[in-house]
Formats: C-alpha cells, sequence, structure tokens
C-alpha cells in the first residue's frame, strides 16, 4: 500500500492527482490511496508520519509550498516529496527541502505514470512501510525494517529497533490488524516478532538480534507455520 498526500488548494487539481493515483492503481496493480489537504497549515498538523510521499503545491495561501516542505523535513526527513507547481522556477530549487521531482500544471497522465514508476522503484529499494512511535517526550518515525520486535510492558508498548528501544501507548492487537505489520508474527501474549529479522527458530523460542524470546506453548504450532511461510522455509 502506498499512501499519498495531496497538498493543493485547488480543488480541480487535487481532484486531477486523486483520479490519476487511482487510474494508476488499477493499471499497476498496485494499491494506493490518497488524502486531499486544501492547506498546508492542516497538512502539518494532521501529520503523523503516515504518508509515504506528498504531492505539493507551490503557490498556497497562509503557507507557500516551500515553507510548508522545510516545516515537513522538521518531522519527517524521509518521506518523498514532490512538487506540482504552474510555475516550474518555484519548485526548481526544491533539492534544498529534499524533493525528489517537480511536475508543472497540467499534469497528462503519462508524465504522472512516469514518476510514479520512479517512486515505486524507490520505495521498494528503500524496504516499505514505517511506523510513527509517540512516546512521552518524541515522535519518532522507524522503518519497520528496523523494527525487531514489539513487546507488552507495564501497560505499555516497547518498540525495539536497531536504534534503540522506544516506548508508547498502544495495544499489540491494534498492530496485528495493522497490514503494514503483515510480516510480524505473535508469538505470545506479549511479543509480536518481526518474521524478517528473526536470527533463529528454536524449540520453545526464537532468537531475535540476540535475544531469546519463548513461543507460547498454546501458540507453538500456528507460529511456526506462519514463520515458515513468510521465510519461505516448512512448517511442521
Amino acid at each position: 500500500m502506498i499512501r499519498i498526500a495531496i497538498v493543493e488548494d485547488e480543488k480541480v487539481y487535487a481532484e486531477e492527482i486523486a483520479d490519476y493515483c487511482r487510474r494508476y492503481s488499477a493499471e499497476k496493480k498496485t494499491e494506493i490511496s490518497s488524502r486531499w489537504f486544501d492547506n498546508p497549515v492542516d497538512f502539518l498538523e494532521k501529520y503523523h508520519g503516515d504518508v509515504e510521499l506528498v504531492f505539493m503545491d507551490v503557490l498556497m495561501p497562509l503557507m507557500d509550498g516551500m515553507t510548508c516542505a522545510k516545516r515537513l523535513r522538521m518531522l519527517d526527513e524521509d518521506v518523498l516529496l514532490c512538487f506540482v507547481t504552474s510555475v516550474a522556477q518555484y519548485a526548481i530549487n526544491g533539492y534544498e527541502v529534499g524533493a525528489l521531482d517537480f511536475m508543472v500544471k497540467p499534469v497528462s497522465f503519462d508524465e504522472f505514470s512516469m514518476k510514479m514508476d520512479r517512486i515505486l522503484r524507490l520505495l521498494r529499494k528503500r524496504g516499505g512501510d514505517k511506523v510513527l512511535i509517540s512516546s512521552r517526550n518524541a515522535v519518532r518515525n522507524v522503518s519497520l525494517r528496523d523494527l525487531y520486535c514489539v513487546e507488552v510492558y507495564n501497560h505499555s508498548l516497547v518498540y525495539h529497533t536497531s536504534d534503540g528501544d522506544y516506548e508508547a501507548y498502544g495495544k499489540l492487537s491494534a498492530l496485528e490488524e495493522d497490514p503494514r505489520f503483515s510480516g510480524f508474527v505473535r508469538i505470545s501474549p506479549s511479543h509480536l516478532v518481526n518474521a524478517s529479522r528473526i536470527d533463529a527458530v528454536e524449540e520453545e523460542c526464537v532468537v531475535v538480534h540476540g535475544t531469546r524470546i519463548p513461543i507460547s506453548r498454546r501458540r507453538r504450532k500456528e507460529c511456526m507455520n506462519r514463520i515458515a511461510a513468510l521465510l519461505g522455509g516448512i512448517g511442521i
């Protein structure tokens, strides 16, 4: 699933990009969802790091797209950004905010499709989805490939990542239902493990990042078969 934010004050152009997203999704058989924000202030206030791509107009009331992009980068350094503008010169300096590309209005579907092909290749190379972890003191946007497991601890969730451990509110059951966590396995009532980060599977536990995590006896067969399915092995 590719989640896209469209930051555009003119409805006709926002609808055009949204329609192109649906058309591209159907032609390429790639799941895409898009959400429209008619002003950059609203977009920034509601930004939770849950999109992979932002299409942003440059000339908008309240705040111009370049200023919005600079503030966006303070929240998320990695989200892909593509400017959509009627005046190309305003988007040429997009490198200052890490913009991937720009499109000049009116945008044709062929041009949109070509840009999306490039974006899709880059997203696949990056390794896909991210999760926003909101703790008491900070908000972190973590790539799922860097997340080893999520553990229930003292009525909170602890996210064990390659950059450290982060505690946040939430429930494992909610993460299980999130499509982004389809590559994770619930091995016990208190552990959700990233199958791709499993180093070894032993009789009663899995080894993740050098740590042995017990598999619930009740879940053992189901877990083993799911881990095998995800990793391309043989179940029991």
